[in-house]
């Protein structure tokens, strides 16, 4: 029974490790979040759920950029619900990921007269409207694989000396357009268009890599693409590449507890309808703070906040994100059912 109890505690710590960096956050292309590339164990899964609540006063700003529910003058409220599968893998030989997202709710948009006359759906006398989307999005598919710093993670014993310092992946990501859109509306959960990024996450492990010790600073440049929107109110829509920088500086308290200080930073973006540059290039930096609580072994809560300092000064914005994960392993499960008699 002791030999058991050592590999017990052992597996799970690798399952506590892994399921809280099982998930991003992304929501079309909000962010990734902390950890969200810190690496686990080969064959380890995981299904997340997270709300999303989004407020936002452009009432001045005539930066457009649908993905990240910005619209030119216009004071926006967002309730958004993501539901994520993941799993552990090796590729390559080298420690990957993949994660699907599903996505759905509901966004609410009220635009003043100041909206450039583009984006005013056709039928409307007046430039001063509401319109709101009910439903799902894009889903989006993601893979990560491990370039440097990380070893192949297929076994137990594989973990027990892991001691990382600097890690470089990259990750890929692309979305399907087959959310809810109405050719009609400028307000639309879904894109109706392909879209994708390509990121180079970089992680740097200070301090003991044991729970209650870990710290991290990471770092994620990506850029976004994306296809022409070929039925936008009738219009062609092109936009610009988007740039994104997302930081975070992370730390454990407790063994079950940990936080991060967050940076995101995204510009670009600029629209272009039927070959007319509609509204500004997006200019959007915020801050925010992000607490992760492990509840046993397979189940963690985490929460944060950010908002936006920087960027447009015209542009307010504040996002709160609730998250519950659960993660497990089946190896890891086998053994509980050992250690309880089954």
């Amino acid at each position: 029974m002791n030999t058991v109890n050592r590999h017990n505690n052992l597996w799970g710590f690798l399952i506590t490790l892994a399921i809280i960096i099982l998930f991003s956050g992304q929501a079309l292309a909000v962010d990734d979040g902390a950890r969200a590339y810190w690496k686990g164990w080969d064959g380890i899964n995981g299904v997340s759920f997270q709300h999303l609540r989004l407020d936002l006063q452009a009432s001045d700003s005539q930066q457009f950029a649908p993905g990240q529910y910005v619209y030119a003058n216009s004071d926006i409220e967002g309730s958004i619900f993501i539901g994520n599968y993941a799993r552990h893998l090796t590729l390559f030989n080298r420690p990957s990921s993949l994660l699907l997202s599903v996505i759905g709710g509901s966004i609410d948009v009220d635009v003043n007269a100041k909206a450039p006359s583009l984006f005013v759906p056709p039928g409307l006398a007046s430039t001063s409207f509401s319109q709101s989307s009910t439903g799902f999005a894009d889903p989006s598919a993601q893979l990560v694989v491990n370039l440097f710093g990380a070893p192949p993670l297929k076994a137990n014993f594989d973990l027990i000396d892991y001691e990382p310092t600097l890690t470089l992946d990259t990750a890929v990501m692309l979305a399907f357009p087959i959310g809810e859109y109405d050719k009609d509306k400028l307000v639309n959960l879904g894109l109706n268009r392909w879209y994708g990024r390509v990121a180079f996450p970089i992680t740097y492990h200070f301090g003991a890599f044991t729970p209650g010790y870990r710290k991290s600073l990471e770092l994620i440049p990506s850029v976004w693409l994306f296809s022409e929107n070929d039925d936008f109110m009738g219009r062609k829509l092109k936009n610009d590449p988007m740039w994104q920088l997302e930081g975070h500086l992370t730390n454990d308290f407790t063994p079950t507890f940990w936080g991060s200080l967050d940076i995101l930073y995204r510009s670009g973006f600029q629209s272009e309808v039927d070959g007319v540059e509609a509204g500004e290039e997006l200019e959007m930096g915020n801050l925010g703070f992000t607490l992760n609580y492990q509840v046993d072994d397979n189940f963690s809560i985490k929460a944060g906040f950010s908002s936006n300092v920087f960027g447009d000064d015209n542009l307010d914005t504040s996002m709160v994100r609730l998250q519950l994960v659960y993660g497990w392993h089946q190896s890891f499960e086998n053994i509980k059912k050992l250690q309880r008699g089954h």
